[in-house]
């Protein structure tokens, strides 16, 4: 056997070697590679981190978008709630309600045209232009009929058509309010009004809470309250209002006949309610049968209302919803100092006004969009209430309360639930002026905080007063054209609660 030379053992050594050093170096390598690729920092977990990095950002690029459509959908209620549509900033912290039937309208300078809740042009509380709608039923065989069921509220091209029997309301939204001079005084004061929510909160976020003890406490005659108050008219039982729909002009109805010379009123039996211009006043109607009337408008499909689980519930105007609109008139937001013209038609025709306030004997009456016609509104243009100076007197919603009550005139009214009536503690001796000093914690109604006797020209602006005593337990206001300098809104005067021909009514309506 052969040797093996040293050189050739040196050889295999080296080969040895070698391949010891490429497997070490093969086994570095592969661990190099592992962890290049399973590491902490490897290929794979940086992918991985790069597709959750991708993921997340998706997912936050998402959030961030809904985020901001959230906060532009909060922004575009939030302005709708403030102005007359959905980007105007005004003072109305909320938008008027609107239920099934109720179409808005607006003025476009010599018409009332067809529009909607969106239309930023619709209302402008801070340039004193009031939400104004029209009921007519939106849907099925009446849709888009008067309160006959047979013509079209709206011309073609949706203008109102003033020969059909519509039916007209304002939107009073909700507010607090002080007097700033002038309470229970006959010298002419005024009011401050802050447009609040629900929550009493106006758009600021300031809350209004004070309470009516706390506002009189201590003020004299003819002083100014201490603080706000939230009017009363918009808590409606156990429901806060945004605000409510009042009648346009006096009630007025279908199927009666009028002799336009003398006024003389026929009745068919058979009238249906409306609120429109240019037509006599629904007279010769007692105070319960007036307050049966506007109850049963939900039942009546010619108006087109949402009466499910009382989502509209229209009744007879209230005392304390009368003082509303007076309240509202006579601040920034409506005609302010300038006293409201009178309805001084000897024909009780809705809508009018005369020349003078004063001039009951002044037979010129304007219609209510004419420049002096406007004058009459509540506003001093056309969006305004009218006829609430003058006309004939408006029989309220509310009585003196005498104990047992045998009246079967106003038996609806005795009867009624208390959202649907204002009741008046009487005195022990039930005179008239103790009955009036017995009223100091009434307030908002626009009767004892606005005047400074029971009886006589003692309100504001020298309008009547003339309170409940116990053969006259109901309330009407307003004045009639033919009372002279005594007619005006802040006018109230003791009632009967019967049908006469000088007597009407009007119409308000609560959405919840």
């Amino acid at each position: 056997m052969q040797k093996q030379s040293n050189n050739e053992k040196r050889q295999q050594g080296i080969t040895l070697v070698v391949l010891a050093i490429t497997i070490i170096v093969i086994l570095i390598l592969s661990t190099v590679t592992i962890n290049m690729a399973f590491g902490d920092n490897g290929l794979i977990r940086q992918s991985q981190v790069a597709k959750d990095m991708s993921v997340n950002s998706t997912i936050a690029e998402e959030t961030e978008m809904n985020r901001i459509m959230e906060s532009y959908t909060n922004v575009i209620e939030e302005d709708k709630k403030l102005g007359a549509g959905p980007y105007v900033d005004n003072v109305v912290t909320s938008a008027p309600e609107l239920s099934d039937g109720m179409v808005p309208v607006k003025w476009n300078g010599s018409n009332w045209v067809k529009t909607t809740e969106n239309d930023q042009d619709w209302y402008n509380y801070a340039n004193k232009e009031w939400a104004n709608i029209v009921l007519t039923p939106e849907s099925g065989q009446n849709e888009g009929k008067d309160a006959t069921g047979t013509v079209d509220v709206f011309n073609e091209d949706g203008t109102l058509n003033e020969n059909s029997a519509y039916t007209m309301l304002v939107w009073i939204p909700r507010y607090a309010y002080r007097i700033t001079s002038g309470w229970h005084s006959n010298q002419t004061g005024d009011i401050e009004v802050v447009f609040i929510d629900k929550n009493n909160m106006d758009k600021n976020g300031d809350t209004y809470n004070g309470t009516y003890e706390q506002a009189v406490d201590g003020v004299s005659s003819g002083g100014a309250m201490n603080n706000f108050v939230q009017h009363p008219a918009f808590t409606y039982g156990d429901n806060e209002l945004d605000g409510i729909w009042v009648g346009k002009y006096e009630s007025s109805n279908t199927n009666c006949n009028t002799d336009i010379s003398t006024g003389q009123q026929t009745y068919t039996g058979s009238e249906v309610l409306t609120v429109r211009a240019g037509v006599t006043s629904w007279r010769n109607i007692a105070s319960s049968n007036a307050f049966d009337t506007c109850l049963n408008m939900n039942n009546n499909p010619v108006y087109g209302l949402t009466s499910n689980d009382n989502v509209v519930d229209p009744h007879m105007m209230k005392n304390i919803e009368w003082g509303a609109v007076v309240y509202l008139s006579k601040s920034i937001y409506g005609k302010n100092d300038e006293e409201i013209w009178k309805n001084n038609n000897s024909n009780y025709i809705t809508g009018q006004a005369g020349n003078d306030v004063a001039d009951a004997q002044n037979t010129v009456t304007n219609n209510y969009n004419t420049e002096n016609g406007m004058k009459a509104s509540t506003t001093g243009n056309v969006t305004g209430v009218y006829d609430m100076s003058g006309g004939t007197w408006e029989t309220v919603a509310a009585y003196v309360d005498l104990g047992e009550n045998n009246d079967t005139v106003g038996q609806s009214l005795l009867e009624a639930e208390d959202k649907y009536v204002d009741v008046y503690v009487s005195s022990d001796s039930n005179e008239q002026q103790s009955n009036y000093e017995n009223a100091y914690n009434n307030y908002g109604d626009a009767m004892y905080e606005i005047s400074s006797l029971g009886s006589g020209n003692n309100s504001w602006f020298n309008d009547g007063s003339q309170y409940f005593y116990d053969t006259a337990q109901y309330m009407h206001r307003g004045g009639r054209m033919v009372s002279g300098t005594d007619s005006g809104p802040y006018f109230f005067g003791y009632a009967r609660g019967r049908a006469g021909g000088t007597e009407t009514f009007r119409l308000a309506m609560s959405v919840m």
